[in-house]
This record gives structure tokens, C-alpha cells and sequence, in this order.
């Protein structure tokens, strides 16, 4: 009743929405944030983004009606994908003033997003904060001693905290990921958003035959798949020590890795000591339009990463009819429902995932009964609506709240 009630006050809006990752990133993140924006967009309001732009040059474009001020970009020392702006702290009050938002959405608590939640303190504009990280996103890549993780993982949730207690409400997408932040002191009013998957679009049954060829994915034999960027957080070693346990086991199957990262070379490497490189396909990255269609080649989607706020990889797999192999970790199981979607595993345990993966390749009326029940996981709690929904509510809560405070 609340929400229609906030829905009714305030109508269409005027948003500004601040990450430090956008489109055509490929990160969950980016992807997420580029899908929330077309989707208020189709529902009338205004959303301007700010943004790093891949090149030391600022500009403005426009996509698929949201304009992106785009903020010049130096190259990420730790991660030569990404682009971030080092000095953007006087731009942030110009964009702020160009655009008037009613409400600002940041993403990131970096250079951009400090900038400009300063600025709307100063200015008395309400901020939404969305947290997509978690400290073993950078120490997983580190690959630093425990005597360091362990300092630096506190210190990073430390940051986090502060930033989004500035905030006026916090979101993250799983109640594991707002639970984190409760636990390390988060105070503001927060909620557990889903990033949502389009379910018009991921949807089994597709012919995907011709993708298949595409990219060398097996047709004769189960395909074990994951999706996603190929670093050291992801974990992928334990997947590919699983799959020469598989190899081991006499069961026949593929792995098939899409993305790339720094990675990539040591998981061929490990491949081929293990006597598997015939079994594994790296595919690199792929065209957008293809990734509907790789989930519809795969017999059973495996994650092993213990970095995880909600992962959109899996909901997509899931909403695409696929059972779930994932590890016990963080917010995974809210996807994975343990012998009702798939299977879990402990962390670190490759060989429990290997045996899990087997019971579901070797079991076609269990794949069929898990991959339902995927879908009506995704279906019931995980659509874009929900999300849009939400995030509406969210925002003009906010703007009201911030209205009776001024």
C-alpha cells in the first residue's frame, strides 16, 4: 500500500545515475545499470549517466534515449579493462547543476561517486547508493598473504560502510549482500534489490545450433558452462580441477568457459596438465546477440566463485531452463536451492562439485525437473519488473523522505 501510495505523490522523475563501470563494460555491474536505466526510460522518466569514458577525452552520446556524459578515463592500473577519472571532483558539481536531478543513483564509492555524493550533500539532493562489491573481489585477485587479506579485507568493508551511511538508502541485490553491510555497521534505511534478468529474452528451447558451431560447443555430449570474466576472484581453477575429476570418473562431457580475463592463460595451462585440454573450450568474449543462445547449448551452468552479491551469469542460466552446480558461499544459494535447482558445494571442494555435476549429467529427468524449477525461481522473484518496480518505488520513497527532511 505504501509503494502505490509513493507511486501516486511523485510521478515521472528525473534521475542521475553515477557508476565508475558502464556499458559497454561487460561486468555485472555495468550490465545491470545499463538495464535499469532503458527500463525507466520505457516507463517515461528522464536517467542521465555519468560515467568514465574509454579514452582521456570528455563527451556526451546518447543510447537508446539516455544521455551519458562520459568524464575522461585514464587506464585501471589493476584491471587494464576498465577506465577510471582521477580528478573529477569540480565536474561532478557542473554535471549535477546541468542536469537538476530530483534524485541521484552512484553505483561505485570511487572517485566519482565520492564527488558527487559530496556534492548533493551540498546541494540537498537525495542519494540511493547500490553496493556491488565485496573486499574478496580485489584480495581474491591480489593473490596477497592471509596476514595482509585479512587487514585489507576489513579496511575495504570499513570504507564501504562510511560511504554508503552518507547515503539516504542503501540497495544491494540479494538480502545476503544487505545483511553484509548490516553486519559491518551499515545505519541508513536499506533494501535487497535484484539486478533482474529479462526473461523475454533468456528463454530455453532455442535453436542454438549454429551458435554451437560458432564457437566449438560440443552436440554429442553434456556441456558443463559458465559465463563471465575469467579472474582469479571467479575462482575457475577449482571448475577446471572438477572437470578432470569428471574426465577421471569415465563421464563424458565438455567445459566451456565464455569471457576472458587475466586468468585465462593459467586455466589452459591447467587444463592441459590435467590432461583435459581436448575438453575444454575457451571461447573468448562473445557477440551479445549469441548469449541468449549459449546457455541454450549447455546441459548444466557450474560457478565456483566465493565473490558473489546475487550473479547475473546465473540468473540468466536459470531463467534459460539450466540446472545450477554453485559454491556455498555468500548469496549463491538464494539462486541455487539445494536439491530443488541444483546442487552446492563446499568452498574449495572440487571434487563434492565434480560429484555433484555428474549426478546431473548422468540424470536427464533431473536436469529436466531442476531446469523448471530455475525458471520459476527466476520468474517468480528475478524479472526486470520486479527490479524496475522496486527501484520506482525506491527512488520517489527517497525523494519524499527528502522532501519532508528539507
Amino acid at each position: 500500500m505504501f509503494a502505490l501510495s509513493v507511486c501516486g505523490i511523485i510521478g515521472l522523475m528525473n534521475v542521475l545515475l553515477v557508476t565508475e563501470s558502464y556499458w559497454p563494460n561487460a561486468d555485472g555491474g555495468a550490465l545491470f545499470e545499463r538495464r535499469l536505466v532503458h527500463g525507466l526510460i520505457g516507463r517515461g522518466h528522464k536517467v542521465t549517466v555519468w560515467a568514465p569514458a574509454p579514452r582521456f577525452a570528455s563527451y556526451d552520446e546518447q543510447d537508446a534515449g539516455s544521455l551519458i556524459h562520459r568524464e575522461r578515463g585514464v587506464t585501471l592500473w589493476a584491471n587494464t579493462k576498465y577506465k577510471v577519472s582521477l580528478f573529477p571532483f569540480l565536474k561532478a558539481r557542473q554535471v549535477i547543476l546541468r542536469d537538476r536531478p530530483e534524485v541521484i543513483h552512484i553505483h561505485n564509492c570511487y572517485w566519482m561517486g565520492l564527488a558527487t555524493m559530496f556534492w548533493a550533500h551540498r546541494m540537498q539532493i537525495p542519494v540511493i547508493a547500490t553496493n556491488h562489491f565485496m573486499p574478496e573481489n580485489l584480495t581474491l585477485n591480489l593473490k596477497l598473504p592471509e596476514i595482509i587479506n585479512t587487514p585489507l579485507e576489513r579496511l575495504t568493508w570499513s570504507f564501504l560502510v562510511w560511504f554508503h551511511n552518507r547515503a539516504d538508502y542503501v540497495t544491494s541485490p540479494t538480502p545476503t549482500a544487505v545483511k553484509l553491510l548490516l553486519d559491518h555497521g551499515l545505519k541508513v534505511p536499506s533494501e535487497a534489490i535484484t539486478n533482474g534478468i529479462d526473461t523475454a529474452v533468456f528463454i530455453p528451447g532455442q535453436d542454438a545450433d549454429a551458435v554451437a558451431a560458432k564457437y566449438g560447443v560440443a552436440t554429442d555430449r553434456p556441456v558443463v558452462l559458465y559465463v563471465g570474466r575469467l579472474d582469479g576472484e571467479k575462482r575457475l581453477d577449482l571448475l577446471v580441477a572438477a572437470m578432470g575429476q569428471i574426465k577421471q570418473a569415465g563421464v563424458s562431457a565438455q567445459l566451456v568457459l565464455v569471457g576472458y580475463g587475466k586468468a585465462t592463460g593459467a586455466l589452459k595451462a591447467q587444463a592441459k596438465r590435467l590432461g583435459i585440454a581436448g575438453d575444454v573450450v575457451f571461447t573468448g568474449f562473445i557477440d551479445e546477440a549469441d548469449k541468449p543462445l549459449i546457455y541454450n547449448t549447455a546441459t548444466v551452468f557450474a560457478i565456483s566463485s566465493p565473490a558473489e552479491l546475487q550473479s547475473i551469469v546465473t540468473l540468466e542460466a536459470m531463467a534459460s531452463g539450466l540446472p545450477v552446480v554453485a559454491v556455498d558461499v555468500a548469496a549463491l544459494a538464494e539462486l541455487c536451492h539445494d536439491g530443488r535447482n541444483g546442487y552446492l558445494f563446499p568452498k574449495d571442494d572440487f571434487k563434492v562439485m565434480a560429484q555433484k555435476l555428474m549426478i546431473i549429467l548422468e540424470d536427464k529427468a533431473l536436469q529436466k525437473r531442476f531446469g523448471a524449477k530455475s525458471i520459476s525461481i527466476v520468474q517468480s522473484s528475478h524479472s526486470t519488473n520486479h527490479m524496475f518496480e522496486a527501484y520506482e518505488t525506491a527512488y520517489k520513497r527517497t525523494i519524499l523522505e527528502a522532501g519532508k527532511t528539507a
